[in-house]
């Protein structure tokens, strides 16, 4: 919706198929080490995505979120990512709470219901518990936070040590779900397509960590938006200005076409006579997934952007 023009067609959330955003370091009291090689393995399997990302605060002491909380179900076995020892495994404040330690790094798992004891050793993908739903920070979902903390508040993300830094989009089916009950449209989105850009991974990266806050008409945050303000802020923090107005972040966009997206891009509905009545627009994620403030009632969320009508335009900024 933009703040010039509500249009009656509401957008209706299928089974999510999400990304995994895996982010670089965050500055010397929270980045890779030497000891971080990359080479750990995903706890959760088959590769999850990233319902929250690494957000640390600015100083040790302020609100931040110094993990990454991964989707999930519950039940779910919870894999260690490398070799090490178990040092925790009980329920901390009424939540389970399993720590790994690996090469003096310490990997926290939660809400996690403990398959071990502390000082078992364990071995890189071994089972060290089950996800619990149980205050999950995704309720009414569940999720697993994963923290890695090195030495007293030296937070790290942990995405990093599972691949390099670039934005990795992968679907999400849960195991659950029957294959003819997932969402997605089959030859739509590029998978593998050409890697964004660093001011397009900015851009991804504001829009992802505005999920969860309100559709208001007419909006551009800090904490609530509408479809253009949400697209307008993101593209913003990469550096680029774009007017709060859907038709008119169309006419400062490049046509592309559906076969060009790549993630960053600007996905658009039109009325169906022309560009000028472009009234919805949303952010690419990949793998036919956006990120978008749908409507009023809702919340800026990640849908598949053929769930409810096939989009007419796209552009790039």
């Amino acid at each position: 919706m933009t703040a010039a023009t509500l249009h009656p067609r509401a957008l209706w959330a299928l089974p999510l198929l999400v990304l995994a955003l895996v982010c670089g370091g965050a500055g010397p009291a929270h980045g890779r080490g030497d000891w971080a090689r990359g080479d750990w393995a995903w706890p959760l399997q088959p590769a999850p995505s990233v319902a929250r990302p690494f957000d640390p605060p600015s100083k040790v002491w302020s609100s931040g979120h110094r993990g990454v909380d991964l989707r999930g179900f519950a039940g779910q076995p919870v894999l260690a990512p490398a070799a090490g020892r178990v040092a925790y495994a009980a329920d901390l404040a009424g939540r389970g709470v399993v720590v790994v330690e690996i090469d003096g790094v310490r990997a926290t798992f939660e809400p996690v219901r403990a398959a071990l004891a502390v000082g078992d050793r364990v071995r890189a993908g071994q089972t060290i518990g089950h996800l619990q739903l149980a205050q999950s920070h995704c309720l009414p979902a569940a999720c697993l936070h994963w923290g890695v903390k090195r030495g007293g508040d030296a937070y790290t993300d942990p995405l990093s040590l599972v691949g390099d830094a670039e934005i990795v989009l992968l679907p999400f089916i849960d195991p659950a779900t029957p294959p003819s009950a997932r969402g997605g449209t089959p030859g739509t989105g590029a998978v593998g397509a050409r890697a964004p850009t660093k001011a397009a991974r900015a851009a991804v990266r504001f829009a992802l960590a505005q999920i969860g806050d309100p559709y208001v008409w007419a909006a551009a945050g800090p904490d609530s938006w509408d479809c253009s303000g949400l697209t307008m802020a993101a593209w913003a923090a990469a550096g680029r200005s774009l007017p709060h107005y859907s038709a008119a972040q169309y006419l400062q966009t490049a046509p592309i076409t559906e076969r060009q997206l790549r993630p960053g891009d600007l996905v658009f509905w039109s009325g169906g006579s022309g560009p000028h009545a472009i009234f919805h627009v949303a952010l690419y994620l990949g793998n036919g997934q956006v990120v978008h403030a749908p409507r009023p009632g809702t919340t800026v969320r990640i849908e598949g952007m053929h769930s409810w009508a096939a989009p007419d335009y796209f552009g790039r900024v």
